[in-house]
């Protein structure tokens, strides 16, 4: 083994019993990696705000199975690099923890880092963000913030509260959505879960709009409702989903919630969900082969170089239900519209869990091989479409 590999499986490792929260340190890296790169090219300096930081159950004593660690870890790479195209990127980064335990380990590894301006405070993560918002202005028109909402279970940052961070811009914002709680509390008889979905959602009438609906179809309506109050609030142009499912179990974590204003986010963050998927299934097979054996008091044969195809048949159903639900809306846009820019029909597929960029293209060569679409625009030797090339879909009726 090579020591790039004993360096990732040492990685992976530290995660043993924490699968989901692997899954959303693998996105949240993967993006920063390609984001840090892409906004410090234009945008500078790049403010990143962690609003429930922790540690919480880190088993690294430099903190790198934390979210802030990993953050800093990316951004400085980027500026690493950009130095080298004479831009010196600054970093800047907020970090908010309530617990006072937690907190005094997060002070003491902004204390250690002296190559980037670090602020951290001990409190409610509502409470600060008057303070976070004068900390991103403080940074100049020229500064581009992230801000990464990481809650431990659903409450503490109601809409109305988080909308000053919402409506930033330039600006983005990754929410972890603990669907898991979400979905146990959402028909509690107490008026304190009632009035707390209200500020979570920025409504009261999610309730009433669930009832009747079976076990998948209410999750998708709640996560659904909340993407469109966080693009409504926040007035962005794009909402995306990932879903990260229960390691043990055929049912859903939490939704990671993506808020960006332009095309090259969605590109960058469903790359990193597709990348994360693969490796969540091959986590969640081995995590499920280790309870077996917990539970058997026996080991279980694994041939060497073995490795069978993980992907279990939960989430291969959900991404036919959110493929087939993608492919259905944008054919449906295509006939109402007629004539519609290939980029928007990108973005409006994409903005799905479980759905990529080869699936529109799937469904474009099958609509124009059955004579119900044309593309136009494609240069001479283009033979599928790009993203920024201005290039339409045009539907019209079966060719006889």
């Amino acid at each position: 083994m090579s020591d790039a590999e004993k360096g990732g499986a040492n990685a992976q490792a530290l995660y043993d019993g924490r699968d989901q929260t692997w899954v959303k340190h693998f996105i949240l890296r993967k993006y920063l990696e390609r984001f840090a790169h892409i906004v410090g090219s234009k945008w500078n300096p790049i403010t990143y705000v962690d609003g429930f930081s922790g540690p919480w159950n880190t088993q690294s004593s430099a903190f790198e199975d934390s979210s802030f660690a990993i953050a800093l870890e990316e951004l400085r790479k980027a500026r690493n690099t950009l130095r080298a195209r004479d831009i010196e990127l600054g970093i800047r980064c907020f970090f908010i923890e309530k617990n006072r335990a937690a907190y005094q380990h997060l002070d003491s590894f902004a204390k250690a880092t002296t190559d980037a301006e670090v602020r951290t405070q001990n409190c409610d993560f509502e409470e600060a963000i008057p303070e976070i918002r004068r900390f991103i202005e403080a940074g100049g028109k020229k500064g581009f913030p992230f801000i990464f909402i990481d809650p431990k279970g659903w409450s503490g940052f109601a809409m109305d509260k988080i909308r000053q961070l919402l409506e930033l811009e330039p600006g983005e914002v990754l929410i972890n959505f603990m669907t898991q709680h979400i979905r146990r509390f959402i028909n509690s008889p107490q008026e304190v879960h009632r009035e707390s979905f209200e500020r979570l959602f920025g409504r009261g009438e999610i309730q009433e709009e669930i009832i009747g609906l079976t076990k998948q179809d209410r999750e998708d309506r709640l996560v659904g409702a909340y993407v469109q109050n966080v693009k409504r609030t926040g007035r962005f142009k794009h909402v995306c989903t990932a879903v990260v499912l229960n390691p043990l179990r055929a049912t859903t974590h939490f939704h990671l919630i993506y808020a960006t204003r332009g095309l090259k986010g969605v590109e960058v963050f469903k790359n990193a969900e597709r990348s994360a998927m693969n490796e969540m299934e091959a986590r969640r097979a081995e995590a499920q082969r280790r309870d077996r054996m917990e539970r058997s008091g026996q080991g279980e044969l694994v041939l060497f170089g073995q490795r069978e195809d993980p992907k279990s048949d939960h989430y291969e159903q959900l991404r036919d239900r959110y493929v087939t639900k993608a492919r259905d809306r944008v054919r449906r846009m295509l006939e109402k519209n007629g004539r519609v820019l290939y980029d928007d029909a990108w973005a409006f597929a994409l903005a799905a869990p479980l759905t990529w960029e080869q699936d529109v293209k799937g469904w474009l060569e099958d609509w124009k091989k059955e004579g119900f679409l044309t593309i136009e625009g494609l240069g001479e030797r283009e033979r599928v479409p790009k993203l920024g090339h201005g290039v339409h879909l045009v539907w019209h009726a079966r060719q006889r």
